[in-house]
């Protein structure tokens, strides 16, 4: 047998390890942590950081799937698809390693209106962890105002106009703004909690990761890859299996600013391993928002 020479073999090795571990190599359906390309700025995920397994399915749209495709990769990745809505000139589009929502078409000169939303069904479940990274292009900077993007947990079977009494945000920003606002809307009670620190400025805003885990015992929000809150209240936990909804909100009818906001990923793992998450902030009685 010929013997390797020692730079071959080490690039055979190189090879080797990146055909293991690369999260873009993996083939369709395999069931795979995320590793490390899966970072927003400089921050790890929560999946990541906490250890968490098994990766139940990922939406990365990475080999050309549309919004009806299964999941490219995980332990489950069939009878999902995804649901788009519009009620004004905004779409949700395929580009390439991910999906966009658009406000409005780019040259005609209409005016950016009204809300899209995009929701996940065949995949709904009461426990787990669900995680997804965004990121937003401002393509205008006038006195009309910013959309504001939202990602909830909703019941199975919610339609795109409803609201429904259980909702559970994981994130609500105004695109370009500072603060993230997160909690749980439960009928008569509500819980929610403002974060700050998260400025981005420029046209094209730094990505952010937000998540979610759901236990029996307790509901914990990270945002690029941190535990940030927690509650534990019985009334806030859901009582039904969830689904992702998420949403690019205006102002009614009302003129507003150009923006995109990509979206390169969305997955969602078991509580079978992982290290215990530290609980974060509480949250304080108040809605995160409405629909």
């Amino acid at each position: 047998m010929k013997r390797l020479t020692p730079g071959f073999a080490l690039r055979l090795a190189a090879l080797a390890t990146a055909l293991v571990v690369g999260p873009v190599t993996l083939a369709p359906g395999t069931a795979e942590a995320p590793v490390s390309s899966a970072l927003a700025g400089d921050s790890v995920t929560a999946a990541q950081r906490y250890g968490w397994r098994t990766m139940q399915w990922d939406y990365a749209w990475e080999f050309g799937e549309d919004l009806e495709s299964p999941a490219y990769r995980g332990a489950d990745i069939s009878g999902g698809k995804w649901l788009d809505y519009s009620n004004g000139t905004g779409r949700v589009v395929k580009f390439g390693g991910g999906i966009e929502f658009h406000t409005g078409e780019r040259y005609d000169g209409s005016k950016d209106r009204g809300d899209t939303r995009l929701t996940l069904t065949g995949k709904a479940a009461r426990f787990g962890r669900w995680e997804l990274k965004e990121r937003t292009r401002l393509d205008e900077k006038t006195k009309d105002g910013e959309h504001t993007f939202l990602v909830e947990l909703v019941p199975e079977g919610t339609g795109p106009e409803e609201c429904p009494a259980y909702r559970l945000t994981l994130a609500r920003s105004v695109l370009g703004a500072p603060t993230i606002k997160i909690g749980v809307n439960a009928g008569a009670k509500s819980w929610t909690r403002t974060l700050t620190g998260y400025g981005r400025s420029g046209a094209t805003l730094p990505p952010r990761l937000y998540g979610v885990q759901i236990t029996k015992r307790r509901i914990t929000w990270f945002v690029n890859g941190r535990a940030v809150a927690s509650t534990a209240a019985d009334a806030a936990r859901p009582k039904v299996p969830l689904t992702m909804r998420m949403s690019v909100i205006s102002n009614g009818d009302v003129e507003m600013d150009k923006a995109d906001v990509l979206i390169d990923w969305v997955r969602n793992y078991d509580l079978n391993k992982g290290t215990r998450t530290p609980r974060g902030y509480s949250l304080g009685s108040g809605s995160p928002g409405g629909c």
